[in-house]
């Protein structure tokens, strides 16, 4: 026990004695266990956007109504929040005057207003809102309301897209529905393109009714659009419109349309793809590809059964157009109206 006592005295005589020579030297005499032990502690300065709310239900508005909501938001940070921009979803919803800098503390506002004149039922728009709030640069905004109509017509627009070979009668149905306490009376529709034919049926009376559109193809060179429209007994809704068009498409879509050659002589064999597709509903069968020109070879390359093809153009080497000449890719289709499909070729 004693000597115990004797080595601890040893050892704390001889740390004192480091001590002071360490203090001698000019030297501190206890060094930081290790880097760490020091931190030092930055504040960053950041703005931050809190919205009250991020959603807003009008409930039920008018066709005729535009709503409006002011977004109030705070800025819970300790720099300028700034609002670069607001960006509406569509052309139905705009932004008004917004507060582009809010200090410290303080509120803003975002005002949105949406517009219902071509909704009809429940409908959800938005916009996004552009902050320079680190933590959510993005936040958007919801605007929710139940659009009401005297009389709802669904669609309000029908568009007929017939192919070129294939029967150009087609007939599509309009929705009128009646939200009227009284009965609705409805007169014979009206058509202003011949192309399109209507007739009313009536599905329950005075509530409810289908309006069936007939689209018989162009007639002589009148415009593919027309208009619609049935007097109502209704004094809020006199009048109901629906706009119709017709869209015919070629019985075969050619992509490119022209193949074209690099300008000057083909130093090497030069290859080509072109891509066929059969709007129509029959299924086609393409054959026999061939150029009007030596050195050239062409094949036909079934992508989808009877619908796409690919054409694979092949020129040669010595390939030369004579001057003059009229190039074109000839191919035998399947298709009545069109047995022969030619493609340009153009250098």
């Amino acid at each position: 026990m004693k000597t115990t006592s004797f080595s601890l005295a040893l050892v704390l005589a001889q740390f004192n004695h480091i001590a002071l020579d360490l203090s001698a030297a000019g030297l501190p005499a206890a060094l930081p266990l290790s880097a760490g032990s020091q931190t030092a502690t930055t504040k960053v300065v950041v703005p931050g956007i809190q919205f009250a709310e991020t959603s807003f239900n009008f409930g039920k508005v008018g066709a005729a109504d535009k709503p409006q909501h002011d977004f109030i938001f705070t800025n819970i940070g300790q720099s300028v929040l700034e609002i670069t921009d607001v960006r509406p979803g569509c052309g139905c919803t705009t932004a008004g005057p917004w507060d582009r800098k809010v200090q410290p503390g303080q509120i803003g506002k975002i005002p949105l207003t949406f517009n219902p004149a071509n909704f009809s039922g429940l409908v959800t728009k938005g916009a996004t809102v552009i902050c320079n709030d680190p933590a959510q640069s993005n936040v958007y905004l919801q605007l929710q309301a139940t659009v009401w109509r005297p009389v709802e017509i669904q669609p309000q627009s029908l568009y007929f897209v017939p192919v070129d070979g294939d029967p150009t009668k087609e007939t599509k149905v309009v929705r009128i529905v009646s939200n009227l306490k009284e009965t609705l009376r409805l007169e014979a529709p009206h058509s202003s393109n011949p192309a399109f034919q209507v007739e009313l049926k009536t599905v329950r009376p005075g509530q409810e009714f289908e309006l069936l559109v007939t689209y018989s193809g162009p007639v002589s060179n009148a415009s593919p659009y027309g208009n619609i429209t049935i007097q109502t007994s209704s004094t809020n809704q006199p009048v109901l419109s629906l706009t119709t068009a017709g869209m015919p498409q070629p019985a075969f879509a050619v992509m490119p349309p022209v193949i074209r050659l690099p300008a000057g002589p083909i130093g090497s064999d030069f290859k080509y793809a072109a891509t066929i597709r059969n709007n129509g509903r029959q299924a086609l069968t393409l054959s026999e590809p061939a150029v009007n020109a030596e050195g050239v070879t062409a094949q036909v390359q079934e992508l989808e059964p009877g619908k796409t093809f690919r054409i694979n153009v092949g020129f040669a080497r010595s390939f030369q157009p004579r001057p003059g000449q009229r190039m074109e890719l000839a191919i035998k289709t399947s298709h009545p109206r069109y047995p022969m499909l030619k493609v340009p070729i153009t250098q």
